[in-house]
C-alpha cells in the first residue's frame, strides 16, 4: 500500500479548531489519509489529503472513488459551516491542476477537480 496525494487544502479564513477537525473527521471516516504542514503560517491552515491505494489497475479506480469521497466530504463540511454563517476561504491545490478556490466553486466543480486524476 503506498499513500499517493490527493490535494492540499488551504484555508485561509480563520476558523475555530473544532471546525477544522470536523472537516479532517469526516475525510478520515471515509478512510482518507490527512496530514497537517509542519510548516503552517499565521492564519493559514494547511491540510494534505493523501489516498492509500492498493497497486495495479485498481489504483486508477480506486484514486477516482478517493477523489469523490473528499468531494462529498469537503461539500458537506462547507455546507455545515454555512449554516453556521462562516463562509470558508480557502482553496484546492495540486501541483498538475489550477487551483480551485474553495468559496466560488459549486459542490459540482469541487467533485470535477478532485475526479481529474
Amino acid at each position: 500500500m503506498s499513500g499517493i496525494p490527493l490535494c492540499r487544502i488551504v484555508i485561509s479564513s480563520p476558523l475555530p479548531t473544532s471546525d477544522l477537525e470536523l472537516l479532517e473527521t469526516s475525510l478520515q471516516i471515509s478512510s482518507i489519509e490527512v496530514q497537517k504542514s509542519p510548516s503552517r503560517f499565521i492564519g493559514v491552515d494547511d491540510l494534505m489529503v493523501v489516498a492509500t491505494l492498493l497497486g495495479g489497475v485498481a489504483a486508477t479506480a480506486d484514486l477516482i472513488e478517493c477523489g469523490i469521497k473528499v468531494g462529498k466530504a469537503i461539500n458537506n463540511w462547507r455546507r455545515q459551516l454555512r449554516e453556521k454563517g462562516i463562509e470558508v476561504e480557502g482553496r484546492l491545490e495540486h501541483p498538475k491542476y489550477l487551483p480551485l478556490d474553495l468559496s466560488k466553486a459549486t459542490d459540482e466543480e469541487i467533485e470535477a477537480w478532485l475526479s481529474q486524476k
